[in-house]
């Protein structure tokens, strides 16, 4: 089944030692064919820096028993490129075994529902428009701010990930609501409500794609 996917796929036991990787995440990662038995740290690709990363996140996938999603931004193969990865828990006879995974390209979501709602941080009671918004035009710093804002993440969260200090991320904020103040906006908790209902959850950033990372996010 994964071998017939156009999506890169494969499996991995809890070790973080790959079992199998289809022919799209081997040339995802300049893998060799014979993958099986070897880790991340093995491949000649700038995201063998991650590897404790992932063996992280594939714990706490397997710990929690839960499906994670990361956004993951690296220089593959190809180039510089952002892929949402769908790791799956494997359990076998009560025990943890390892991690399924699934790769797709973040712009290739970009304009469908799915997306939206995966990054959501919370898909309850909501309505979503997969039509990114053209206005109001916002600069590139306030759309990284509003990309991580609208999946969760806290003031000194947003700093950490975009490199900034808290008290920067708090002025963005603050300049985020008065540009949605046309809308009816006059809050941090209204700005999330209504960007959330109203297109901006597809909204991609170009600078996303600036800085390599891997993080987990329907935490």
């Amino acid at each position: 089944m994964l071998s017939l996917s156009p999506y890169p796929a494969g499996l991995k036991s809890k070790d973080g030692i790959f079992e199998y990787a289809n022919d799209a995440y081997r040339a995802l990662v300049n893998a060799p064919p014979d993958i099986k038995g070897l880790k991340d740290s093995d491949f000649p690709c700038d995201t063998a820096a991650f590897a404790d990363i992932f063996m992280e996140q594939d714990r706490l996938s397997l710990t929690q028993n839960k499906t994670i999603i990361t956004i993951d931004v690296h220089n593959y193969s190809h180039g510089i490129d952002a892929y949402t990865f769908t790791k799956q828990p494997i359990i076998i006879n009560g025990e943890p075994w390892g991690i399924q995974f699934t790769a797709s390209k973040i712009k290739d979501w970009i304009n469908m529902t799915s997306f939206a709602e995966v990054l959501a941080a919370d898909k309850s009671n909501l309505s979503f428009s997969t039509t990114r918004p053209s206005e109001p035009k916002l600069t590139p710093a306030q759309e990284i701010v509003l990309f991580w804002l609208l999946r969760g993440r806290q003031t000194k969260q947003i700093a950490q990930l975009i490199h900034r200090t808290p008290k920067a991320v708090e002025k963005q904020i603050a300049n985020l609501v008065t540009r949605f103040s046309c809308y009816g906006i006059s809050s941090r908790s209204g700005l999330i409500e209504y960007a959330r209902g109203n297109g901006w959850l597809s909204l991609i950033p170009a600078q996303l794609f600036k800085t390599p990372m891997s993080i987990i996010v329907n935490q």
